[in-house]
């Protein structure tokens, strides 16, 4: 138990939110006999069809060996928001949960990434869980011949005839045997997930990626910018491709990836970033912008403070 404290609160206040005669329940009442909002541990026993004194083990953290098995039909009946949810498993067991309560989450991206793409001249786009693109910028588009974006990036790159022979070079020694982990691993971890069981299913069929789930792969579960690889970049031509990906908290399994494209020979593996920073990493397009990120005229000083008067103006 990590937190049993803050468990408790979780759930207590979780209880007090559920009407129970929205379950078909009688109300609790207190001793003067007035109603009292909320179910009760009796309620939830009930609810569970748990042994007696179970469920209040499980809201004070004395039941040893609780688990997302035991918290899910909790969450379920108390109606837990995804970041309830989250941390309802980590009070109980300091780790994030494995699988959420909401099977459509890890579908829907919040609208404010749409302009994150927008902002970047590197070819980016977001994909949910089962790597149905949900949105890309212009750069994207000009990787593609004809500029055709697929709907699925990881069924083009494992299934799609020109990925395999234009676009993805080397296709069958530097793309598919880190393709196949990847697939294995998001399947394992969204069951019920029909895009991705059919992905697999279908990959499963193609006489050349087939025998690839049949043997042992590198353990690649995400791209990490942890090298580069080759492709035939429709407009720029022959180059390499490093893969930046980063998760969009609340989209479980969903990804925004940064595609840096290079020319030329293979760019090397770069020495690793840490902390603290010594400046910003564009100091060119800092030194022509304020505090605020708003650029400033040229020749013209920014002034940090709006209330201190210019050094011109009249005192």
């Amino acid at each position: 138990m990590r937190n049993r404290e803050a468990l408790q609160t979780l759930l207590s206040r979780a209880r007090a939110r559920v009407d129970p005669a929205e379950l078909g329940l009688a109300p609790r009442s207190d001793p003067r006999g007035r109603k009292v909002a909320g179910l009760t541990h009796e309620h939830m026993t009930r609810l569970l069809g748990w042994p007696e004194h179970k469920y209040g083990y499980v809201e004070r953290g004395k039941l040893a060996n609780i688990g997302a098995d035991v918290l899910a039909p909790i969450a379920r009946i108390l109606h837990l928001s995804d970041h309830e949810w989250e941390a309802l498993v980590l009070y109980a067991t300091g780790l994030p949960p494995a699988f959420r309560l909401d099977p459509e989450l890890g579908t829907a991206v919040p609208r404010p990434w749409q302009r994150v793409l927008a902002s970047t001249s590197e070819m980016a786009y977001v994909n949910d869980v089962a790597w149905d693109i949900v949105a890309y910028n212009a750069a994207f588009t000009r990787l593609f011949p004809r500029g055709e974006v697929p709907r699925n990036t990881m069924r083009w790159m494992l299934l799609d005839p020109e990925a395999r022979s234009v676009t993805l070079a080397q296709w069958e020694t530097a793309w598919l045997p880190l393709l196949v982990p990847q697939v294995r691993a998001a399947v394992a971890g969204n069951p019920h997930n029909r895009t991705l069981a059919k992905l697999q299913a279908d990959a499963k069929r193609d006489p050349v990626v087939a025998p690839y789930f049949e043997k042992p792969t590198a353990e690649y579960i995400q791209p990490r910018a942890d090298g580069a690889r080759p492709v035939l970049h429709a407009e720029l031509g022959p180059g390499w491709v490093t893969m930046c990906a980063a998760g969009p908290f609340g989209v479980p399994g969903g990804r925004l990836m940064f595609v840096l494209f290079d020319r030329g020979d293979r760019p090397p593996v770069e020495p690793p970033m840490y902390a603290p920073t010594p400046g910003p990493v564009d100091p060119a397009l800092a030194s022509r912008t304020g505090n605020d990120g708003n650029e400033q005229p040229c020749g013209e000083p920014h002034n940090p403070d709006p209330f201190e008067p210019h050094h011109n103006e009249a005192s």
